[in-house]
């Protein structure tokens, strides 16, 4: 760079000329308009320095900004000529030295073809044809060459023409700046100087800040010197004050240490008693281990020797099972199942009587309430005492006394089911409603007694009702929820038995006498032959009555004939059927009367079923030897199932085989059903339920089915069933007792065997539905239902599992064994059917297997999870366990052939030895299609089965392959990346997925990638989970500006590549900033933060060969000059830049400031403003509603003690209407609902001079907790200067970036003052006025900080009044600042409050303001003429004095009169004693009296800002005089003086006079008493007075100007009411002065009062006057007034030049 600048000032020699530093000589790298010649600081110095005399001689004008630019201009402009010059000058030598070479050449090819001619002659001569040949070509070659030469020179010439005539224009375009470079080298020189100087002025300023910073630091030595030995005296005085009081506090302290001693020797006693009682204790805690070790000892070898004898036992039973043939495993696996089922049964048990034990408390503990609660408020309850007797129970029936003689049964059966019926009639409803059944109350009916006497519904029969539904909690709280489907149960066949209802025991006896005559009459005994007939008189047939398989709604009957068998003649009658037949079966049969013996009759039954159940029953009839009875049976349709085998045995059978077996399952009866065939060995527990059965009402068959163990045997199955039959009887057997007692005091424990007894389970219990989830989570023997059943032992079940078997039809089921494990195996199959009454079928299946010789020890070889195209290699290891040598042959299935193979294909094995095979799998893409069934396309696994075959076997050896198939293969999500333009300064980052599309994790890693290109995260390396998508930043950074195309290379761990093709432009923009990132420190709230950088133009040149220039990729190259840059802050956030926009030249920078001032988002401070303010109406409704309430209940009370006064006061004896019903008045109703509702304030109201916006402010402020922002800012660049903001014509690949990291803290100080308002704005404020103002600053943080401050502008009108100090957490600080201006404009400073790490702003503004008073009254030239008045009267005249401010403003008016420096004013030389007269007092003549001349009212006030007040001015001499005057100040707040001027009058002694002519006198008068002069003569006229009234000409050439001058008459206001107001003058003998030369207009006239009539005097020269003498003059003049008065003007004119 300084080169440069040496080169374009003329070189080294001009440089080393001047003899200063390069830098120096010329800093052109300003950014402002002049030159940077230092800070402010600095700039008081200079002036400092200034005010010193250095250099005495006139200081020459500087060079300018912009001829300093005309000045580089031209010294580049002289530059490339000089250039040019020099340029044309080595293009003409190098065309003149290529003219000369040419030129010689052309003599040498002249030479040789001069003597080639001459050889040609000789060759000619010499007739040798060859040579010449030869020789006429080497002419023809050289003449060619030389004609081409020729041409050549005239090229040559032409260019040398052409570069001279370049040569001489340029030098003379040189030419024409040889002046201007002259001057241009004097300017630099004088620019040079002007650096020089400005390095010495800074040298001086420096070597003052030197010295200051060594008084400084003298001073503070000294300082600190003293502030030590303050320090020292005050350690003394502490060190003295510490001695003091140690010796007076020395004897409490040895007391206190008296005390204290003794308190730690009673807590060492303390201690060591405690620690003595420890180890007592320890040692005894010892000798009870070492005793429980050894009790521990004997009892765990006793458990021991139990264990070991039960092991033994265990081992005796297994050895006992086997040689009986059983199976050992299932049998003791059964019994440890069944040990363990009552294990957690008794459990389950103690469990039970626990939770109702605790039941029953919480039950004892709620009665115990309901007591407590009935006799405190025995209101709520009823008494069932006192409602029973309001209760009439039903008329009671009289016991029969009568019995008359009865003879017809069938009346007597319904009289007795009639008294039957009423005498159980509230029993049986009671049974009814206690959930019993029929037949169970109708059996608990007939085992009690009738009683004599009806049962009546009485009280107390319901009083024991309601206190067993209090007990019983069973009872359910809605009908038909517990409800049980009962079946329909026949009641029991009963012997008929007369009973008489309510009679007494005679009339019993009486009817058994009657029964048993009427018997006796009847029945005769039956003798032939002297043989007595016994057994049945009469044959049936058929024997049984049978109705078999009937259906419900059909009719059935049957043809019964009986034949007599007895001895000899017999009858018979038909008495009755069986009771519970009567309502189905239909007899006919008529009497056939006295049979011979071996005679039939026939009789015909008709059956019409109703129900689907077996009825069985007899026909009875009578006979004359006694009665008989036909059985009758009516059965429903049944199955007869059976099989023709129960035991199936397979044999012997080597593994791998497999057997089938069949046998034949039949149904003999009439009622078809279903069929399940299953395993029950090894089977997982099968639970059968539907929605519609629950546990109590399965069947035998269901229930066996639903509870039985894994392994349970048939005749155990039926020992389950007969158990259950009897748990089912000893039930029924309770409930019937329970009927008989009519169900009361049923408690819970009842209940609970009732539900138990409902229940089925294995031993009887009815726990069995709370035990079945074990079984089922038994891990021995569960298997999944999907799995097959013969994986176990090998034996499962043929294709037939399931079906339906018709009546009288049967069906073939099949076992199939197929041995997987050697041994010899028992299974049992069980078939079970859908009819209830159907027992299920055991099958048991009995084999044999045993093992194949040759066997692998891997059957399945598991490859985990494989890659397509990858080799994966493992060892089969076969064994022989034979005596012999084996040959193998491996086998791969065909679909697999191509994928996977076993080396070597055949094998020897030796015997009692192994054979090791490798396995080669190399998976391809075609294993998709190829693997077939093997292979499963949806989750990639492939299980392949291999054979391996044996000689001389007929089982070969399989063995399965199993892996899971995935891919290698990672994605991409976009196959190429086009990064677009980038300047060389910033980065493109583009965002790529990564997908890997295999189950198994891969690494993978970006390599091979240009350097201006990154990867991340990670540098491009890591692993991917199986299927997993991650996101890659590809960042591109291109280093120049060019065209970039490169492929991203992506390699995995197994060296696959996966490319993507990437593309970009690299831009070199025209400008560069210094730096692309700025990082602010951690900012407070509503602080600044600043930092600068620059924005460079170092594009100077367009030679893209000697540097890189600013281009876009390949395109053509950013002109040369000055470009313009535009920063475009995104809105919102919170940063500033200064300048945004500006043109740099090129080679220059530009400093840019960007300011960083974080606040609160104010959206944010308003919704946190309205949740306050809804929080505090909220709690102001709240507040409000609990006062009301506050109020009403204490008007209700005061109510209610009204209402116990006036209840008093009617007397003892009133009684309240409500105290009989047990109810108390009603207290007043509240009418206080809740708290008001609210309407909070909405957004639009918050406003921010609103104090809610600020306590939100303030809010926020104390709860942030810091933030962090990355703000990108862009600076758009284009060619040229700028125009307008926003309107650059910029190019957006050109585009920087500009990258701010802004972190924001909270606050440590905040403003609590003025709503938290950081700005004191002391408004409009006059000049000199002073204005104090505080602001109170609150420490937020949980630190104490230390506060110091800015300095504030000394020469500024801000002052801080009091100082800072240190400020604990929450604590408060008030500072004082005062505004004073002294200038008339708007002031603005910002006082900056540290604390170490953050700052508080606390901005100052101010306008000084100016008073503008304007006073509106008749002034010239700063004078107010009051005018004539009288002497002895006064004059007053108003004025305004308007305030055209925008500030009230305080005056004063002061006269120069009544001034304390008006006497020292006063000694100076009077005016007319001067020479110049320049002098002049504004105080004139005054009063005698000593009163003022001059008075202004008021004298002081306040003017309103835009408004006005009137001044009234009062002019009052006391004596005549024209010199009256006083001068006038005004001030403004007692201080500035924005206006004076003088105020002047004249007094006369009469109305008329004359004003205007010349002095006679001085203006000051003396104090001294004068001797009147004579006004009147002799006669008592008045004397005329004389004036003096001079005229002068103006000479010119030839020629005299006419002098002009006026004269005033004038006429005194009076104001004496008989005094004439108007006044006339008139000049007497005008004809004596015309003869000079004078002229008067007018000679005489009219003054009106106050007023001045001028008079003008013209003198023009006569003809002939001499120059160089005076005319004198006198004219009278004559004055009308209150009195006569004549005036001598005496006029006097002479000639004066110019």
């Amino acid at each position: 760079m300084d080169d440069d600048y040496g080169q374009m000032f003329g070189g080294e020699d001009f440089m080393g000329d001047i003899g200063l530093e390069d830098e120096a000589i010329l800093d052109y790298d300003d950014g402002d308009d002049n030159l940077d010649l230092g800070s402010d600081e600095e700039e008081e110095i200079e002036s400092f320095v200034g005010d010193r005399d250095y250099d005495e001689k006139t200081p020459e004008p500087t060079i300018s900004k912009q001829e300093q630019l005309r000045m580089i201009h031209l010294r580049s402009h002289l530059n490339q000529l000089t250039e040019k010059v020099k340029h044309h000058q080595y293009l003409t030598e190098k065309t003149r030295e290529e003219q000369k070479q040419c030129r010689n050449r052309m003599s040498q090819l002249e030479t040789e073809r001069d003597q080639v001619f001459k050889e040609i002659q000789g060759a000619e001569s010499d007739k040798n044809t060859s040579a010449l040949y030869r020789l006429r070509a080497r002419h023809e070659r050289v003449c060619q060459e030389l004609e081409n030469e020729h041409k050549l020179e005239k090229m040559i010439a032409d260019r040398l023409e052409q570069e001279e005539y370049e040569l001489a224009k340029v030098e003379v375009e040189r030419g024409k700046f040889l002046l201007a470079e002259d001057d241009l080298i004097k300017q630099e020189q004088q620019l040079a100087k002007e650096k020089t100087d400005m390095a010495l002025q800074r040298l001086r300023k420096e070597e003052m800040k030197a010295k200051r910073a060594i008084r400084q630091h003298a001073k503070r030595q000294k300082d600190y010197q003293t502030a030590l030995e303050d320090q020292k005296r005050r350690q003394q005085m502490t060190v003295d004050d510490a001695e003091r009081s140690h010796a007076k506090h020395s004897k409490f302290l040895n007391q206190t240490m008296e005390k204290m001693q003794k308190r730690h020797e009673e807590e060492n006693a303390r201690y060591k008693e405690n620690m003595r009682k420890k180890m007592e204790m320890l040692l005894k805690l010892k000798g009870d281990i070492t005793a429980n070790r050894e009790n521990l000892k004997a009892l765990h070898a006793r458990d021991q020797a139990a264990n070991k004898e039960a092991k033994q036992r265990e081992e005796e039973e297994r050895q006992r099972i086997l040689q009986e043939g059983g199976n050992p495993d299932e049998i003791l696996l059964i019994r440890k199942r069944i040990e363990e089922f009552e294990r957690q049964k008794t459990e389950f048990e103690n469990e039970k009587r626990q939770k109702q034990a605790t039941i029953m408390d919480k039950i004892l503990v709620e009665e115990d309430r309901l007591k407590k609660r009935k006799k405190q408020q025995p209101h709520l309850w009823t008494d069932p005492k006192s409602d029973k007797s309001k209760i009439v129970g039903p008329q009671k029936k009289k016991p029969l006394k009568i019995f008359r003689e009865l003879t017809d049964s069938s009346i007597f059966d319904e009289i007795m089911k009639e008294n039957t019926y009423i005498i159980n009639g509230p029993e049986e409803q009671t049974t009814q409603r206690d959930g019993q059944e029929p037949g169970k109350t109708d059996t608990a009916r007939e085992d009690r007694k009738i009683s004599p006497l009806p049962v009546d519904s009485s009280d107390s029969s319901d009083a024991e009702f309601e206190e067993e539904e209090k007990v019983n909690l069973a009872v359910p709280e809605f009908e038909g929820l517990w409800d049980q489907h009962k079946p329909y149960k026949v009641p029991k066949d009963t012997e008929s038995t007369l009973k008489l209802p309510n009679g007494s025991k005679m009339e019993k006896e009486i009817l058994e006498k009657v029964l048993d005559k009427h018997r006796q009459g009847i029945v005769v005994k039956q003798v032939a032959a002297g043989r007595e007939f016994q057994g049945c008189p009469f044959y049936s047939k058929p024997d049984v009555i049978h109705f078999k398989d009937f259906e419900v709604g059909k009719t059935y009957k049957k043809k019964v004939t009986l034949t007599n068998v007895s001895y000899t003649v017999n009858y018979c009658k038909y008495i009755n059927i069986t009771e519970m037949l009567k309502d189905f079966i239909e007899i006919q049969f008529d009497p056939p009367g006295q049979m011979s013996a071996g005679l039939t009759c026939e009789m015909m039954v008709t059956f019409k079923p109703m129900i689907n159940e077996d009825l069985f029953g007899e026909v009875k009839f009578l006979s004359q030897t006694g009665p008989f009875a036909i059985p009758l049976q009516c059965t429903t349709k049944k199955c007869d199932l059976s099989t023709d085998t129960c035991r199936i045995d397979f044999g012997t059978t080597v593994i791998g085989e497999t057997l089938k077996r069949t046998f034949t399952l039949t149904n003999k009866g009439a009622l078809g059903t279903k069929f399940e065939f299953f395993k029950v060995t090894g089977q997982k527990e099968r639970t059968v339920t539907t929605a519609a059965t629950s546990l109590g009402g399965l069947t035998t068959a269901d229930t066996i089915r639903a509870f039985s163990p894994d392994s349970t045997s048939v005749v155990a199955k039926k020992d389950v069933t007969n158990s259950l039959e009897k748990t089912d009887e000893k039930k029924a057997a309770e409930d019937a007792d329970k009927a008989s007692m009519g169900g009361v005091g049923t408690s819970d424990e009842q209940n609970g065997t009732q539900a138990a007894g409902e229940g089925l389970s294995m031993a009887g219990d009815g726990d069995q539905g709370e035990e079945e989830q074990p079984l089922q989570d038994s891990p021995d023997l569960a298997v999944s239902e999907m799995e097959d059943y013969g994986t176990l032992d090998g034996m499962k079940v043929g294709l037939v599992a399931t079906g339906e078997l018709g009546p009288f039809s049967s069906t073939k089921l099949e076992i199939i064994w197929q041995p997987h494990i050697p041994g010899r195996v028992d299974t049992e199959f069980l078939i079970t059917f859908s009819d209830p009454l159907s027992d299920s079928i055991s099958i048991q299946a009995i084999a044999n297997a045993i093992d194949v010789p040759v066997w692998v020890e891997r059957q399945t070889v598991d490859l985990k999870i494989c890659m397509y195209d990858r080799l994966y290699q493992d060892t089969i290891i076969v064994n022989n366990r034979a005596t012999t040598a084996l040959r193998l042959k491996f086998e791969v299935c065909k679909e697999l052939k191509n994928h996977l193979e076993l080396l070597p294909k055949t094998g020897y094995i030796q015997a009692q030895s192994n054979f090791s095979a490798q396995m080669k799998f190399l998976p391809r893409k075609s294993l998709f299609e190829e693997a077939g069934k093997y292979f499963d396309k949806e989750t990639g696994v492939l299980e392949a089965p291999m054979i391996i075959r044996v000689a001389d076997q007929t089982q070969p050896v399989p063995f399965t392959v199993q892996a899971v198939l995935t891919t290698s293969d990672m994605e991409f999500d976009t196959t190429d990346i086009d990064f677009g333009c980038c300047t060389i300064y910033e980065s493109t980052k583009a965002k790529i997925k990564l997908t890997n599309k295999s189950i198994l994790p891969q690494e993978f890693g970006f390599v091979g990638h240009p350097e201006f290109v990154e990867v991340q995260p990670n540098d491009g390396f890591g692993t991917l989970l199986p299927l997993e998508t991650i996101d890659l930043e590809v960042i591109f950074s291109p280093k120049k500006a060019k065209d970039y195309k490169f492929e991203l290379n992506c390699k995995s761990l197994i060296n696959r590549e996966f490319k993507i093709q990437c593309k970009g432009v690299g831009v070199h923009p025209p400008l560069e900033m210094s730096h692309q990132v700025i990082h602010f420190s951690a900012t407070s709230l509503y602080d600044v933060s600043t930092a600068y950088f620059h924005v460079i133009n170092s594009h100077t040149s367009t030679n893209e060969f000697t540097h890189p220039v600013p281009r876009i990729g390949k395109g053509e190259i950013a002109p040369v000059g000055p470009t313009s840059f535009e920063f475009v802050v995104p809105e919102g956030s919170p940063l500033t830049i200064s300048p945004s926009v500006g043109t740099i030249e090129p080679g220059k920078k530009c400093p840019i400031w960007v300011r960083f001032a974080p606040e609160l988002n104010e959206l944010d401070i308003k919704k946190e403003a309205v949740r306050m303010a809804t929080k505090a109406l909220e709690a102001q409704a709240e507040k409000e509603f609990e006062e009301k309430l506050k109020r009403e209940r204490e008007e209700a009370d005061q109510a209610l003690d009204e209402q116990k006064a006036v209840g008093k006061g009617k007397g003892k004896d009133a009684k309240s209407p409500t105290k009989g019903k047990g109810k108390s008045s009603p207290a007043p109703s509240l009418t206080v609902s809740g708290p008001r509702p609210i309407s909070p304030p909405t957004l639009e109201t918050i406003t921010k001079d609103s104090p809610a916006y600020a306590a939100a402010k303030a809010s926020l402020l104390r709860q942030y907790r810091g933030s962090f922002r990355t703000v990108t800012i862009p600076c758009y660049v284009a060619s040229g200067k700028c125009g307008n903001p926003g309107e650059l014509p910029y190019s957006v690949h050109n585009t920087l970036y500009l990258e701010v990291h802004c972190p924001v803290v909270k606050p440590t100080l905040v403003v609590i003052s003025d709503n938290g308002k950081s700005t004191l704005d002391y408004g409009e404020v006059s000049l000199g006025q002073n204005i104090i103002k505080s602001v109170t600053i609150q420490n937020i943080s949980n630190k104490t900080v230390e506060l110091t401050s800015s300095i504030l502008n000394t020469g500024g009108p801000f002052l801080m009044l009091n100082a800072l100090r240190v400020l604990p957490p929450d604590g408060t600080h008030t500072i004082l600042i005062s505004y004073t201006p002294e200038k008339g404009e708007v002031f603005h400073e910002v006082l900056e409050i540290k604390t170490g790490h953050t700052s508080l702003h606390i901005t100052l503004t101010g306008k000084g303001v100016s008073p503008m008073i304007q006073i509106n009254m008749p002034m010239q030239d700063g004078v107010l003429d009051m005018g004539a008045v009288l002497a002895g009267e006064y004059l007053e005249r108003t004025f305004k004095l308007l305030n055209s401010s925008s500030l009230s403003i305080d005056y004063c008016i002061k006269m120069d009169s009544l001034s304390l420096e008006r006497h020292n004013i006063a000694q100076a030389v009077p005016a007319f004693i001067q020479a110049n007269k320049t002098t002049k007092l504004s105080v004139g003549t005054q009063n005698n009296n000593g009163q003022n001349v001059f008075d202004l009212v008021p004298a002081e006030g306040r003017v309103p800002p835009g408004s006005s007040i009137d001044l009234t001015v009062t002019f009052a001499p006391d004596h005549p005089s024209d010199h009256y005057s006083d001068g006038v100040r005004i001030e403004l707040f007692g201080k500035e003086e924005t206006h004076n001027f003088m105020i002047k009058g004249m007094a006369k002694p009469r109305i008329m006079f004359v004003h205007g002519m010349d002095e006679r006198t001085p203006d000051i008068e003396s104090l001294a008493e004068e001797t009147p002069a004579p006004t009147e003569d002799e006669d008592g006229k008045l004397l005329p007075t004389p004036i003096l009234f001079t005229l002068r000409s103006i000479a010119k050439e030839n020629d005299f100007i006419p002098a002009s001058r006026d004269l005033f008459v004038g006429c005194v206001r009076t104001m004496a009411v008989s005094q004439k107001k108007n006044g006339e003058f008139q000049f007497d003998n005008v004809q004596l002065i015309t003869q000079k030369g004078f002229n008067i207009e007018p000679q005489k006239g009219m003054v009106e009062a106050g007023g001045l009539k001028p008079v003008t005097f013209t003198w023009t020269p006569p003809a002939g006057h001499d120059p160089n003498t005076p005319v004198e003059a006198s004219v009278m003049l004559t004055l009308k007034g209150d009195v006569t008065e004549q005036i001598k003007v005496m006029l006097r004119a002479f000639v004066v030049s110019d």
